[in-house]
């Protein structure tokens, strides 16, 4: 059996439209040039939209990770203190990543299942008046919470600290302002809700944190992952090769031509699209007896985790659905595995028909 003929229903990388995919079907051509310069930065004017910024964004090349990385390690020197928020497996890898840039963490934690509240940001704030930075997961894709940026930016203002963003799962499917929200790095990736394959990871940057970047003494972390390195050839390599690196044509075309997807769809439509389907997905896992793992008023819109029957692991739930019905979805993460099961409809493709395929099918589980 064959990969295609499985449905994909997992926190990304997710299912792409037939256009889409003809894009990476392309011819290669050159990463520099004219022709280049003109597509690429119409792609990067696309994502601001997204982003809703007018600051500098950049396609880094690589996972959401990386992307994640590449911002901790560029703003910040070795022995720099950083609060780091964290309600779920992917807040812990944050932790990690900020750890492995050699930072002093001030871990600001919450407990599974629940949002982290901006209150204890301004203690830690308040109690670490040293700290340089605040960096949290907008879409904690381990247990579906969406955390309150917006709030605890806020807090990284008034104390004028920079604020960083892990929006890997959350760009084209939750609202994100990076200009009104005084964001300062927020980086993403195209194999959630943008709807593109995997590959790139678009970061933005505020004028405030390159200040802050470009104050720093001179440090050894790298050059690839340096944003300053991004910026340099942004800057004076702009009229024909504004990359330092050879860059995954195909992907961008594929990402070029999701992105026109979504501005043919509008913005605000597919925000309304996605809850739709949250709810329909909801309301027929409860109906089936399987819980939503988060109360109503904590919906995520493009991804919902639910326990399973009692006393029966999880894993046998992927497992069945993979085998019996050809669809696929994701376990529980980290202190949720066996727990929970995780369904995404980020994907661009996904309607209400394999909403109700999903719950048909976890509807004759064998329990």
């Amino acid at each position: 059996m064959s990969d295609s003929e499985f449905k994909l229903m997992i926190p990304g990388p997710v299912s792409v439209s037939p256009e889409v995919l003809q894009a990476m079907a392309r011819p290669v051509v050159p990463h520099y040039g004219d022709n280049f310069i003109h597509f690429y930065n119409e792609t990067l004017g696309l994502l601001k939209v997204v982003f809703q910024t007018n600051q500098d964004m950049f396609l880094f090349v690589g996972s959401g990770t990386a992307g994640i990385d590449a911002c901790v390690g560029s703003s910040l020197a070795t022995g720099d203190k950083i609060i780091v928020g964290s309600n779920g497996f992917f807040g812990d890898r944050l932790i990690w990543i900020a750890e492995g840039n050699g930072l002093v963490v001030v871990p600001v934690r919450a407990k599974l299942g629940s949002v982290l509240e901006p209150a204890d940001f301004l203690q830690a704030v308040q109690d670490h008046p040293d700290a340089k930075a605040i960096l949290v997961v907008h879409l904690e894709t381990s247990t579906t919470i969406i955390n309150p940026i917006k709030e605890i930016a806020r807090i990284a203002r008034e104390y004028d600290l920079l604020m960083m963003v892990d929006a890997v799962s959350s760009i084209g499917g939750v609202p994100l302002k990076f200009d009104e929200w005084g964001l300062d790095l927020v980086a993403t990736s195209i194999n959630k809700c943008l709807g593109a394959p995997p590959g790139l990871s678009p970061i933005a940057i505020s004028q405030r944190a390159w200040k802050s970047i470009n104050a720093l003494p001179p440090k050894y972390h790298g050059w690839y992952s340096d944003l300053r390195t991004w910026k340099k050839y942004a800057t004076e390599w702009a009229d024909w090769h504004p990359t330092p690196v050879t860059m995954p044509v195909n992907n961008i075309a594929a990402l070029n031509v999701a992105l026109k997807q979504l501005m043919e769809e509008g913005i605000e439509n597919r925000y309304q699209r996605y809850r739709n389907l949250a709810i329909q997905l909801r309301q027929g896992l409860t109906a089936i007896g399987m819980s939503p793992m988060t109360s109503d008023h904590l919906l995520n819109p493009v991804l919902t985790a639910a326990y399973g029957p009692e006393g029966i692991p999880t894993s046998q739930i992927v497992k069945y659905l993979a085998k019996k019905h050809k669809i696929i979805i994701s376990g529980g993460l980290g202190d949720l595995k066996e727990k929970t099961f995780r369904i995404g409809h980020m994907s661009p493709v996904v309607n209400a028909e394999d909403i109700d395929l999903v719950i048909n099918a976890l509807s004759q589980f064998p329990d």
